[in-house]
């Protein structure tokens, strides 16, 4: 009994020999090096391990908890479209209105940094960088993060911490 086959390049149906199953051979059309496939009658089904109903419920209850639990998450780093936008938060919040303005210094920075703004991303990083200690602090805690600030979350995450690692210079 004799394999049929197509050849993978030019498409010319291939006859050969059960013996040459699983081997390479040479299409006798374009002369390309072409894999003879095994008969599909000799092959013996896949059998399937049977499902385990138990583990199967238990990995469904836990990406629906971890899909709650981000969504909880994202949702309260959001500002609500309701909230009246004030003007910038009053001086006597001292160390949180540093931290604040750093971040958005930081997100400033990545988000010129990703649109290929170097020249305007360095002036902020200069003024980032004046606050040494403050910034590694925020820097820190936007890599350590699952969820970035709603304006970073289109960065992706390898290239979002390479930018905070450059600031760390």
């Amino acid at each position: 009994m004799a394999i049929e086959f197509h050849c993978e390049h030019c498409g010319r149906l291939v006859r050969t020999a059960n013996e040459h199953a699983g081997k390479r051979g040479v299409c006798p059309q374009c002369h390309q090096s072409v894999y003879i496939p095994t008969p599909a009658d000799e092959l013996e089904p896949l059998r399937l391990a049977p499902v385990d109903e138990i583990a199967e419920r238990e990995r469904r209850r836990l990406h629906e908890d971890a899909v709650r639990l981000a969504e909880m998450l994202r949702a309260e780093r959001e500002v609500p479209p309701d909230m009246p936008k004030t003007g910038p938060l009053p001086e006597p919040l001292g160390d949180i209105r540093l931290d604040r303005d750093i971040e958005t210094l930081v997100t400033d920075y990545v988000l010129k940094m990703a649109s290929g703004k170097l020249n305007e991303a360095e002036d902020l990083a200069r003024e980032i960088r004046a606050n040494a200690v403050r910034a590694e602090e925020v820097i820190e805690r936007l890599s350590m993060d699952e969820l970035p600030p709603p304006g970073l979350a289109k960065i992706p995450r390898a290239v979002l911490r390479g930018f905070l690692k450059q600031l760390r210079r």
